[in-house]
């Protein structure tokens, strides 16, 4: 754990990042449990490798979940609430694996990275014309309640 003692909940995260792959290069090093999930040493090293670059290290930080049902792909974020956040959800999406996992990866980015509190009733887009609606409810993937953007 990095404790932050008043420093911005960014910066503080940006640290136990560093900390953590500079660990994960020891030679004995396994993997590393964070975000729900367990990452091998050379996917968490390579993804915190974005903050060299001035990016937020997302993939370090947040777990991008995805499952299909019958009326559609679903994808969901893990992790948004280590940042006062609330987690992001995709329901019944019929945009591909990849497509989806990097429409919610923008969206957490543009949350995290301008410290962003979207509500319920918003609309969110990446024009001027797309207007997607926001809706707070009962979390389908997480537990508690979740922002819902819906792509239709």
């Amino acid at each position: 754990a990095v404790l932050g003692h008043g420093l911005p909940v960014i910066e503080v995260g940006k640290l136990f990042v560093k900390i953590c792959s500079a660990c994960l290069k020891q030679e004995n090093a396994i993997g590393i449990y964070t975000s729900g999930t367990v990452f091998e040493p050379e996917f968490y090293i390579k993804a915190s490798t974005m903050m060299c670059e001035g990016d937020l290290p997302l993939f370090n930080w947040l777990y991008f979940g995805l499952y299909q049902t019958e009326n559609g792909l679903n994808g969901y974020t893990y992790g948004m609430t280590a940042f006062g956040k609330e987690e992001i959800e995709v329901l019944e999406s019929r945009l591909s694996p990849q497509d989806l996992r990097n429409f919610i990866f923008d969206i957490a980015y543009y949350v995290l990275d301008g410290d962003v509190t979207l509500n319920d009733g918003d609309t969110i887009g990446f024009s001027e014309e797309q207007k997607l609606k926001i809706t707070r409810s009962e979390g389908v993937a997480v537990d508690k309640d979740s922002l819902k953007i819906e792509l239709e």
